[in-house]
């Protein structure tokens, strides 16, 4: 393209001129030669400011609405873009749930998920270091499991799976008890007599270390109490157990 024909090289463009694809397209394609880009995904790297550097700056806030991921959209329509490898997310991305889902899918296929199972060895550096720190931070207030939960609802998840649990979980005791009744079925216990046997290795193996050490003080008699109270609990038996 001749110079004479980058008129945003003048420092003002006529009235409408943005307004003309065909304009939008050439000083696009300019700007990419600016910036060395060879390949649409460098396209990931662009920032307002590059903008502003090479005369694009008031068509980026007057037709993008000061968005540089529109204006890539804009000029490469057909490229299956994820929106969330670019610099920051659109204004209000997140709210759209199919974006949420496919932010989780993209992710999913990053970190080699083969199974629904597979997701309980994620973590929040996971998202933090694939783009979605503020998905997992706005939107589920940093949890994985709230995010997983939207994501796979008909899965019955179990937050003590995952590397932490949500803040503040082991402070209701409905979380105490649901946790000590599924230990009681990974262990194989039947019947009441079953608990005496629990040990501190149960929990260390079943995700409940954290539980035991900083909520039951490392006791298997205050947990046996707190998960069913109503029960005679014996010291004795607890320690002839062990033996």
């Amino acid at each position: 393209m001749a110079k004479s024909t980058q008129l945003w090289l003048t420092g003002r463009v006529p009235g409408g001129f943005w307004m003309d694809a065909k304009n939008r397209k050439a000083y696009m394609r300019w700007l990419a030669k600016q910036l060395g880009y060879r390949k649409k995904e460098d396209w990931y790297q662009i920032s307002k400011q590059d903008f502003h550097c090479n005369y694009g700056g008031g068509m980026l806030a007057n037709f993008y609405e000061d968005s540089p991921q529109q204006a890539v959209l804009d000029f490469i329509p057909d490229y299956p873009w994820r929106e969330w490898l670019f610099r920051s997310t659109p204004q209000g991305f997140w709210k759209a749930k199919k974006n949420r889902k496919a932010y989780m899918d993209w992710l999913g296929n990053k970190l080699g998920m083969k199974s629904v199972d597979d997701w309980y060895g994620i973590s929040r550096a996971h998202f933090h270091t694939n783009h979605g720190g503020g998905l997992l931070a706005n939107y589920y207030g940093d949890s994985v499991f709230r995010a997983l939960r939207e994501y796979a609802p008909r899965k019955q998840w179990q937050p003590w799976c995952f590397h932490t649990v949500p803040q503040g979980f082991w402070k209701d005791i409905d979380n105490r008890r649901a946790y000590l009744r599924w230990l009681g079925r990974e262990i194989g216990f039947t019947k009441q007599s079953d608990w005496y046997k629990l040990s501190r290795q149960d929990f260390s193996d079943n995700h409940g270390e954290s539980l035991f050490v900083t909520y039951y003080n490392g006791s298997i008699y205050n947990a046996l109490i707190d998960y069913r109270p109503n029960y005679k609990w014996s010291r004795e038996k607890i320690r002839n157990a062990r033996k």
